[in-house]
């Protein structure tokens, strides 16, 4: 009897120690979560010379991943985030919004702002650098040949009368500085 009583103290003290647990007990220590690594993505958007010489300068945008397209995040980039070169103006009006990005299967992307992109009153540089900004911009993309501009989810004529915007616009080699 006393040797059972023995037995069973100390499968109690083996069991209670936890010695068949899958961790270790950490009393008063935080369990830290397991480091995820965080990817980084790079891509190419397209701004203005703040000099106005009618050129679109490249700047190269590294971000963490949130798991959008790379056509999606750069067109977000254009839109909000600033030129971090001083040889670059943003020719984007203020509180303009990305609603949409689709890219169809012949490589036509249409890209969808809020309204606000063709609210303001343009004049004709500022129209054409912007809308070369956007579709030199997503065709860095192999996968986008034309962009289609489009405001709150409609095909516009034109943002401010000076370019038309009707028909996909393509890659402007002319105004990039080579």
């Amino acid at each position: 009897m006393k040797k059972l009583f023995l037995v069973m103290l100390l499968v109690f003290a083996v069991i209670n120690s936890g010695c068949f647990g899958d961790e270790p007990k950490r009393q008063g220590q935080p369990v830290a979560p397991a480091q995820q690594e965080v990817k980084q993505i790079s891509f190419v958007v397209y701004r203005a010379a703040a000099d106005g010489s009618e050129k679109l300068l490249p700047e190269k945008i590294t971000m963490q991943d949130n798991g959008k397209t790379l056509p999606e995040n750069a067109l977000t980039a254009l839109v909000s985030a600033k030129p971090q070169d001083a040889r670059m103006d943003d020719v984007v009006p203020i509180g303009t919004k990305v609603l949409g990005l689709k890219i169809d299967a012949d490589g036509t992307a249409y890209a969808d702002f809020s309204k606000e992109l063709a609210k303001r009153s343009y004049g004709s540089y500022n129209e054409m650098m912007l809308c070369y900004a956007i579709a030199n911009t997503l065709t860095e993309f192999p996968e986008i040949q034309r962009v289609q501009i489009m405001v709150e989810g409609k095909k516009v004529v034109s943002l401010s009368g000076h370019m038309d915007l009707e028909d996909p616009l393509t890659r402007n080699e002319s105004l990039l500085n080579k």
